[in-house]
């Protein structure tokens, strides 16, 4: 790529060839060890956050170690103890992680997730995030008069390469554990090639000036408290910026690499064009794109139904224009090369900050997913002061201005800055509003690791009135607050949708009370169905809605009151069952699948691997029934290809809505023997399936994006 710019042949090849290597393996490694851990803990788009929290730490880590090494050790031994600890490293190949942390029913996981990922990939990973600044420092003492910074232009390219592989090729050929290895054996690789310029790093003697001679702009800041602010909060708000959009994207459809790798790929992008030079970024341009961006960022939030492709268009437009914004003004407070490392550790520390914010600090301060406005109000904010600050400067030291758009008028160009500081105010304010809506009329709002969770009534103080539980912006169950409605079976569980008719003509083939299993709480409403002597056993990964479900809706003590046995089990449904089944099937007559309906799909929850743990908790002639309703996804090929792969025959179900009866469109897909699926109300209510089509997802292989649907 860029490797002639900086040295000539040979001579160059292994600096690039080991920073280019050790970046494409830090960013495989993360969708590689994320889609390991993802069905252990719930599947949602937090576990992606988590594992980002880690990344960014183990980032400061790295370039922490890196800057230890080279100010406080000579050559020889910066060398020996790098070598050293490249080899103790490969001890914890592969990198698979153990079944034993997967984690405990209730508890928040996010340190688990931490912690795991620090025993499986910790070390290999902090030494491959060291070898940007490492390397580039000793070749910058090798060969004075050569400009490091387009090394690390370089490793970004590498990163971006790892990261976009990964969905194009990595994970289609290759299973889980075969990326694992093949990973692990690309760690090897490194380990030499580093060794390798460790061993040749021994001898080399610091250069006279080397700040000077590479440093290629000379208009480049000098350093000052403000500069070193700006190293760490410029990164800072990059990552939460990076993370609330991964966040907003992943909730309205799945946690799947392919769309964390999207928002990590432009993050990445904007990175490689800035360091590439100054001509990437113009102030002027960007600035315009950025006003742009955040006001379709505004938009968007306003607006609940939106094609999904024009959704993640919009967040990918406003994360360019942010992130080109927030690293064009770091790359214009870059320090001279003496101070290298110090830069890149303040960098890696405010990605950290920013991960710490988003995975730890915001799900215990706010009860929404606010951060999303708050990367709005500070990307604005901070390139206003990144912009005044340049501009004063300039002015001290008798400088033409960079507003070049803006005429040399007397005071005009004041009048734009007060004018960009009065535009952030303005969409502050806004966006304090739009935070503002969504408190009127909740009776409770609540935020842990699996979601946001908003209750409400609707039509309060009308015959109609409701009690509506809402995660996120997706509608998880209500109850008439009527007494005499209050056992009403509504929503997408009217007692004309695929739920209603499974338990209604399943209990007519039964002359004994009944099995239910059901995967996914909400309000409870599916314990509307249950009977005196039947054993419901409903499987909940969030302890805040089951909180909630007993404390504020009384479906659970409802059923109870009539007789039947209703428990329920925390935790991720498919690691409970395939826990119980261990001990013995459930017997279920009906299972019902509910967890499905919010807009981003559990994908380990839809694979033959999961499917197999279902059917063998069937009794003889049990059914499994699916609650697919979704805006964005046609889920019928995977449910019925799930169905094929264990035998059972499909059936899709249409409900319809009822504004009388509170029935909401709803769409069920129903496994089960060939004699229920031909019983004649079964029959009756299956809907025709133009272009109907069979997908097999496996644990390994699952392509959500060819499901979307695309208007």
């Amino acid at each position: 790529m860029a490797v002639s710019r900086f040295s000539g042949g040979r001579v160059a090849a292994p600096y690039a060839a080991t920073i280019f290597l050790s970046a494409f393996l830090v960013f495989q490694v993360q969708p590689i060890i994320a889609k390991f851990i993802l069905p252990w803990f719930g599947g949602g788009s937090a576990v992606w956050t988590a594992t980002q929290l880690f990344f960014q730490v183990g980032l400061l880590g790295g370039y922490a170690y890196a800057h230890l090494l080279a100010s406080r050790l000579g050559p020889r031994r910066q060398g020996a103890v790098h070598l050293v600890l490249l080899m103790a490293a490969l001890v914890v190949l592969p990198i698979i992680p153990n079944r034993t942390w997967q984690p405990e029913a209730g508890a928040d996981p996010t340190l688990r997730i931490v912690a795991l990922l620090a025993a499986t990939v910790g070390a290999p990973y902090v030494l491959l995030s060291t070898t940007g600044p490492l390397v580039q420092q000793w070749f910058a003492r090798a060969h004075p008069g050569r400009n490091p910074y387009v090394l690390y232009a370089l490793s970004n390219a590498g990163s971006l390469l790892g990261l976009l592989a990964y969905p194009v090729l990595v994970e289609r050929v290759l299973g889980l554990r075969g990326q694992a290895w093949v990973w692990s054996a690309g760690y090897a690789a490194f380990a030499a090639l580093c060794g390798y310029l460790a061993w040749r790093s021994r001898d080399t003697r610091p250069a006279a000036h080397v700040e000077d001679a590479s440093l290629a702009d000379d208009e480049a800041q000098p350093v000052g408290v403000a500069n070193v602010v700006l190293w760490a909060t410029l990164p800072a708000c990059a990552v939460v910026l990076l993370l609330a959009v991964t966040t907003q994207i992943t909730q309205d459809v799945a946690a799947i690499p392919l769309l964390w790798v999207l928002p990590l790929s432009i993050y990445l992008v904007t990175f490689i064009l800035c360091f590439s030079g100054d001509r990437w970024y113009e102030p002027q341009l960007y600035g315009v794109g950025l006003i742009v961006a955040l006001a379709t960022g505004w938009w968007v939030l306003n607006h609940v139904v939106i094609e999904i492709m024009v959704q993640i268009a919009i967040y990918c437009f406003l994360l360019f224009f942010g992130c080109m914004a927030l690293h064009g003004e770091l790359t214009r407070v870059r320090p001279p090369a003496r101070h290298l490392t110090a830069y890149y550790l303040l960098i890696s520390a405010g990605g950290a900050l920013g991960g710490v914010f988003v995975a730890l600090v915001a799900p215990r301060v706010f009860d929404g997913y606010w951060e999303y406005h708050l990367a709005l109000a500070a990307t604005a904010a901070l390139v206003v002061v990144a912009r005044l600050l340049d501009e004063w400067r300039r002015r001290r030291a008798g400088r033409r201005s960079s507003l070049t758009i803006v005429p040399p008028v007397p005071g005009l160009r004041a009048a734009v800055g007060v004018a960009a500081i009065a535009g952030v105010l303005v969409l502050s304010v806004t966006l304090w509003r739009q935070v503002e809506v969504r408190y009127r009329a909740i009776e409770f709002m609540g935020r842990n690791f699996y979601g946001s969770v908003r209750i409400y009534k609707s039509n309060p103080g009308d015959a109609q009135e409701l009690l509506v539980m809402e995660h996120g912006r997706t509608l998880h169950g209500y109850q008439y607050t009527a007494p005499e409605r209050r056992a009403d079976k509504t929503g997408y569980y009217g007692p004309f949708s695929g739920a209603g008719i499974s338990l209604t003509e399943r209990r007519a083939t039964l002359d004994r009370p009944m099995r239910i299993g059901v995967v996914g709480l909400g309000a409870g409403m599916l314990a509307a169905y249950a009977q005196a002597g039947d054993t419901v056993d409903i499987y909940e990964i969030n302890p805040m809605v089951l909180d909630l479900a007993e404390s504020r809706f009384t479906f659970l003590a409802d059923a109870r009151t009539r007789g039947a046995t209703v428990e329920v089990h925390l935790g991720d449904a498919r690691l409970v069952l395939e826990r119980q089944l261990e001990a013995g099937p459930k017997q279920f007559d009906v299972l019902l699948l509910d967890a499905f309906s919010s807009d981003s799909i559990p994908v380990h929850l839809l694979t033959e691997q999961a499917f197999a743990i279902y059917h063998g908790h069937l009794a003889p002639e049990g059914v499994i029934a699916t609650n697919i309703s979704n805006r964005h996804v046609d889920l019928r090929p995977v449910l019925l290809g799930a169905g094929e792969s264990q035998g059972l025959e499909f059936a899709w179900v249409q409900g319809f809505p009822d504004t009388f009866h509170g029935y909401l469109q709803s769409d069920w897909t129903v496994l089960g023997p060939r004699a229920f699926i031909e019983r004649p109300r079964v029959v009756a209510a299956t809907g025709q399936w133009e272009g109907r089509r069979s997908i097999l997802w496996t644990d390994d292989s699952n392509n959500l994006f060819s499901l979307l649907r695309i208007q």
